[in-house]
């Protein structure tokens, strides 16, 4: 059995953008150590609490970090 992750880059409003990526980059290699082999990545421009501008540069990222995650 294949699992995905999907993930909304939910942070406090009080969480800047830098710390925000680096957190969602981390869970994404969590993910790929526990033999996921799927992630999706939501992306939201209008909520506080999601201030996530480019998921695209985190997928490109991620890619780079882990094995499993395609």
């Amino acid at each position: 059995m294949q699992y995905g992750l999907f993930t909304m880059p939910s942070h406090p409003p009080e969480c800047g953008l830098y710390d925000g990526h680096r957190w969602d980059l981390q869970t994404l290699r969590w993910a790929d150590e526990l033999g996921f082999s799927e992630a999706w990545i939501g992306e939201h421009h209008t909520a506080p609490w999601e201030p996530h501008p480019s998921p695209d540069l985190l997928i490109a990222q991620s890619l780079m970090e882990t094995r499993n995650i395609r």
